[in-house]
């Protein structure tokens, strides 16, 4: 009896298992998220409309719950977008913009894979997805000012090319 409570001291002397931490993920959303503030207009929303890969984009955005399969879904449509950008607006500054929405979209994604992140940090990445968003479409909308700037440019030397022809036929 004497050597079955020394076994037991020995027992339960030693080290205790520790169980593992439990992290709590919420699945729904504890910030409240950001929305786009830019609405493209014009040529620009024109362009958007015609352009599957934005538009599925937007959509995926809009549907966005923030878990992961969400998060993967947006990552896939910014791909798509980034190898299917029409050609008039494939300029360097707007392909700059897109990209910078890619890697913020990534960063999301990134961060929601991991076990544990504060409300703070998703809330900050998930707000510089949407200033990444709405940078983007300020870019887009500027391309088409500068090509109305520069056709009105042209237009305005056209006339001025006429009026100084009939000064110079009226005299000689």
């Amino acid at each position: 009896m004497r050597y079955l409570l020394i076994i037991l001291l020995f027992i339960s002397c030693g080290e205790q298992e520790k169980a593992a931490p439990v992290l709590n993920q919420d699945t729904e959303t504890s910030f409240i998220p950001a929305t786009s503030r830019m609405v493209l207009k014009g040529d620009a929303q024109q362009l958007s409309t015609n352009w599957d890969a934005y538009q599925k984009f937007i959509t995926e955005l809009e549907n966005f719950d923030h878990s992961i399969a969400a998060a993967q879904r947006l990552a896939t449509s910014i791909d798509d977008m980034t190898v299917s950008i029409p050609e008039e607006i494939a300029s360097q500054p707007v392909i700059s913009r897109l990209k910078v929405l890619e890697t913020r979209i990534k960063s999301y994604h990134a961060l929601l894979t991991h076990n544990a992140y504060s409300t703070k940090d998703q809330q900050k990445r998930f707000d510089q997805v949407i200033i990444a968003l709405d940078e983007f479409k300020i870019q887009l909308m500027e391309v088409f000012a500068q090509q109305k700037s520069k056709q009105n440019l042209l237009k305005n030397l056209e006339q001025l090319e006429l009026e100084l022809e009939e000064k110079d036929s009226v005299n000689p």
